[in-house]
């Protein structure tokens, strides 16, 4: 740091020796020329001096100090940037004063200033380059199947403003597993994971002048990504597949027949997402003239549902036998979840219908209740019956119910994916599906119509319909 000390004119009184150094040579001599008695704009540069006139000159008349002001000392080494304080002091009795000048040598501000520059434009360049692999690892996690996961992958690439075209070849394509040039324009990159090639990604550049350059690092990253999220949505369709495949075993295709009675089911996976859930429904003869009948929702999703609802399944089948009722096989089916930690949670109403006294019997574990629809057009939910879930601690004897039908009467067992919507309240849901079935019941085709059109598409839905006809 320079330290000077000027008269009232701008003249150097004294200087230190830091800043006598700065100063060019004496002709023929190795010392630096005399400091003192010479006036301070001629020690800086032309715009230096030009500057202390202009402006530090009358700063410090009219306010005392100036502070911080970029200027350039000439030196033995060529001009100097240097920041310049400087206050007046009028302690040493002078009316205008003595002026104190304090100037620090920022020999590297001008390469610090372009530094500060470079790294603004590398924050930049990273910045942009986390956002494009942020975009893209969000849309790919959406991504559920691998249709959409590629997708995902080609949106993501296609989402950078120098990207003109992105192309995913079909799987089986392979190419080198890192990004390389393969024109004036274009990328190509392999997508690959642990269960091989996915395909090819090839991307197509506008190769405008103000475009920011394609990062090859982020697009060799993202490629990595689409690879692992393929893998991913394969081994999850595969699971998927295999539950798809489970669960409609399960499902009872071969209704039961009989002059007396009309048995329709209509069962509908959910529309949207790759797991299934764990609705079903059952119907088998106790005695020829004894029809068991069985609506069930499992909790969760997927295989372990799918298997889950098997179990259950086949307990209820196993443990439905004539004259225990349905009260006592729920009890019972209660008593296997427990035992086996199966299925916990799950809801069921489980009915026996009687053709020869045209009685249904049934009883309801946390399920939704049955609805009886009369032949003459009247309809109700049967609330009786009730008790707590499947595995959920239960009174000690299970309620159940019946209800007496008369000719034409039908009992309507359902899932809650029928009658629960986003914009509609549960009571809404239920009286939709009484208005429907009042209105639609004797068509054979009501209960598809309803599980298609109805309900929420995000949930699987299950109608199981017991129409009595006497025999004549």
């Amino acid at each position: 740091m320079g330290l000077l000390r000027l008269d009232a004119d701008g003249y150097v009184v004294a200087a230190n020796e830091t800043f006598v150094g700065w100063q060019p040579r004496c002709a023929g001599s190795q010392s630096p020329a005399e400091v003192p008695g010479r006036r301070i704009g001629d020690l800086l540069t032309v715009g230096g001096r030009i500057y202390w006139d202009t402006h530090v000159a009358p700063a410090l008349a009219l306010a005392g100090s100036v502070e911080a002001v970029a200027l350039e000392v000439r030196t033995v080494e060529g001009p100097l940037p240097v920041l310049l304080t400087a206050a007046t002091d009028t302690a040493d009795g002078t009316a205008a004063g003595t002026v104190h000048v304090a100037l620090l040598a920022v020999r590297e501000r001008a390469e610090f200033h372009q530094e500060l520059v470079r790294a603004r434009l590398a924050a930049e360049r990273w910045a942009d380059r986390l956002h494009w692999l942020q975009d893209a690892t969000a849309g790919l996690s959406r991504a559920a199947g691998t249709a959409q996961v590629r997708r995902a992958l080609v949106d993501a690439l296609s989402r950078h403003p120098a990207v003109a075209e992105v192309r995913l070849s079909h799987p089986g394509d392979t190419a080198r597993a890192t990004v390389r040039r393969t024109g004036a324009s274009t990328f190509e990159v392999g997508v690959a994971g642990a269960a091989g090639s996915h395909g090819v990604l090839r991307v197509r550049v506008h190769d405008r002048p103000g475009d920011l350059p394609v990062d090859v690092d982020a697009l060799d990253v993202i490629a990595q990504q689409g690879g692992v999220a393929l893998d991913r949505a394969r081994m999850h369709e595969q699971s998927a597949s295999v539950a798809h495949e489970l669960q409609h075993a399960m499902l009872t295709v071969d209704l039961p027949r009989h002059p007396g009675l009309r048995l329709t089911a209509h069962y509908r996976p959910a529309e949207q997402g790759l797991e299934v859930g764990g609705d079903w429904y059952d119907a088998f003869w106790l005695k020829p003239t004894r029809l068991a009948v069985v609506v069930g929702d499992v909790v969760g999703h997927g295989l372990q549902a799918a298997t889950a609802m098997g179990q259950l399944r086949t307990a209820v089948r196993a443990l439905a036998v004539p004259g225990r009722g349905p009260a006592a096989v729920v009890d019972l089916v209660h008593g296997f979840v427990v035992d086996r930690h199966v299925g916990f949670g799950s809801t069921l109403v489980y009915g026996e219908l009687d053709l020869a006294t045209s009685r249904f019997t049934f009883a309801c574990a946390g399920h939704l209740p049955p609805l009886h629809v009369q032949a003459l057009g009247g309809c109700a939910y049967c609330w009786q019956g009730r008790s707590t879930p499947l595995g959920v601690p239960a009174p000690v004897v299970r309620a159940q119910g019946t209800i007496d039908l008369d000719a034409g009467d039908t009992v309507v067992l359902f899932t809650d994916g029928v009658v629960e919507r986003r914009d509609q309240s549960l009571p809404e849901g239920l009286n939709a599906l009484a208005s429907a079935a009042v209105a639609h019941t004797a068509s054979p085709s009501w209960g598809a119509r309803l599980v298609a059109s109805d309900g929420d598409a995000r949930d699987d839905a299950c109608v199981l319909a017991v129409t009595w006809r006497p025999v004549r």
